[in-house]
Order: structure tokens, then C-alpha cells, then sequence
């Protein structure tokens, strides 16, 4: 019997305050990803059995906030674990506000969001919005658990309820969530490929060293005219 592949897309963070030229954490050349993103969602093209859009949804005031803990952006803070875990204390970056619910910050751009959205209503695959950091008390990078490993979203059960075998994962940033979130998925189980040419990076100047990373946890590195995308492709 060929080996099951049954594939998901993962579009990760994706929102305007990660985009230029006005959001709050904007990522260099943000915005040059959604053309590719957008022919990623094209079902006559592509054979996702599932397809996952994730949103940073924090609460005003939300503990990665600088401006909630009196500091600067950009400097660090030692936190304790909100809860009683085998890890006690994380030294965090602090970022400007961000995705902070409801606002304009938080949502996606308009041209993926009119795509992602009707997905999500009319389910021609099985499609989910995943929201991660809306307990104010931690930090999220991942779209399946806070940095404590303490509370999960529900990403893991829909890709395991759906019988996925492989996530290809692509947004923002390259060097955070993107990379958080595919070490989760990998660590899972999920066989991970990450998309290079749609993702980018807060600081690209250390890809070298953030590769190195994703490929000590197994994932890999392909762009969008690689093989092992073209097999998505050939998946209906």
C-alpha cells in the first residue's frame, strides 16, 4: 500500500500588525508574501486535506506587552510560570501592542481574509481559525501552546482529527511563530515542511542561525517550486 499523505496548509499570523506599512510589529516585506499565499489556497491547484489560518488574539494589556510591564519595547523581562510546571522562569522578550482583539491590528488583510473566511463558512476542505495568546498571563509563539507547554489551542486535535500527516506552514515571522509553531508540529509528529519564499523573517540577518534550528528538529526547508510541494499538487 502507498504511505498515507494527507496534507495541511498552515497559515500562520498573517494580520496586520506584522504587515507594512503601518502595523505596530510590522515584518520587513510583510505584505510580498500574500500573493503566494493566496495561490496556496487554490483548491483546483492544490490538494489540502485541511487547512489551518492562525491569529495572535491578545487582551489589551497582555503580559508580552513592554507598555504593560512599564518597559521598553525590544528589552526583557524574567517571568515566572503562571502555573505550577517543570519550567519556573522564562526571560522574555517585550514587544510593542499588538494584535490586540477586535482591532484593526488583529485582523487579516483584506484579500486573504475574504478567501480564508468563506473557507472557514463553507468548508470545501476542512478549515479552521486557531487563536493563540488570549490568556493574558503568557506568551505565545506557537499556535499550539503557550511558551510554557502549559495550555493548548485546539490546532493539534483539529490536524489529528482530520488525519493529517504533513503540514506545510508559511506567515509570520520566519524567526518566531513561524518557526515555534513548526517545531510543535514536528515534535507532534507531523511531518513539517516549511515554505521559505513565503515567510519572513523580524531578523533576517540571523537565518543562518534560525535554519540551523529548523533543521535540528527535522523540518524542512523547501520554496514553492520544490518537489515536495509539487506532490500537494498531485494529491486528489
Amino acid at each position: 500500500m502507498p504511505e498515507k499523505f494527507n496534507p495541511a496548509l498552515m497559515i500562520i499570523d498573517l494580520q496586520e500588525d506584522f504587515l507594512p506599512p503601518s502595523g505596530s510589529l510590522a515584518v520587513d516585506n510583510g505584505r510580498d508574501i500574500i500573493p503566494s499565499v493566496m495561490k496556496l489556497l487554490d483548491l483546483t491547484k492544490y490538494g489540502w486535506k485541511a487547512i489551518v489560518g492562525t491569529k495572535d488574539w491578545h487582551p489589551e494589556g497582555h503580559i508580552s506587552f513592554a507598555s504593560a510591564n512599564g518597559q521598553q519595547p525590544y528589552t526583557t523581562k524574567e517571568f515566572n510560570n503562571p502555573v505550577k510546571g517543570p519550567v519556573e522562569k522564562r526571560l522574555e522578550t517585550l514587544w510593542p501592542d499588538h494584535c490586540v482583539q477586535g482591532t484593526f491590528g488583529s485582523a487579516f488583510p483584506e484579500e486573504f481574509a475574504i478567501v480564508f473566511n468563506k473557507m472557514v463558512e463553507e468548508q470545501p476542505v476542512p478549515a479552521a481559525l486557531i487563536k493563540k495568546g488570549y490568556l493574558k498571563d503568557r506568551e505565545y509563539y506557537s499556535c499550539f501552546s503557550d511558551v510554557w507547554k502549559m495550555h493548548h489551542t485546539e490546532c493539534e486535535k483539529f490536524l489529528k482529527d482530520n488525519d493529517i500527516t504533513d503540514v506545510y506552514v508559511v506567515g509570520l515571522a520566519y524567526d518566531y511563530c513561524v518557526l515555534n509553531s513548526s517545531i510543535d508540529a514536528a515534535d507532534l509528529g507531523f511531518n513539517t515542511y516549511v515554505i521559505k519564499d513565503v515567510s519572513k523573517a523580524v531578523a533576517p540577518e540571523s537565518n543562518t542561525e534560525t535554519e540551523k534550528t529548523y533543521k535540528e528538529h527535522n523540518i524542512q526547508l523547501i520554496t514553492m517550486n520544490s518537489k515536495e510541494l509539487a506532490k500537494v499538487e498531485n494529491n486528489f
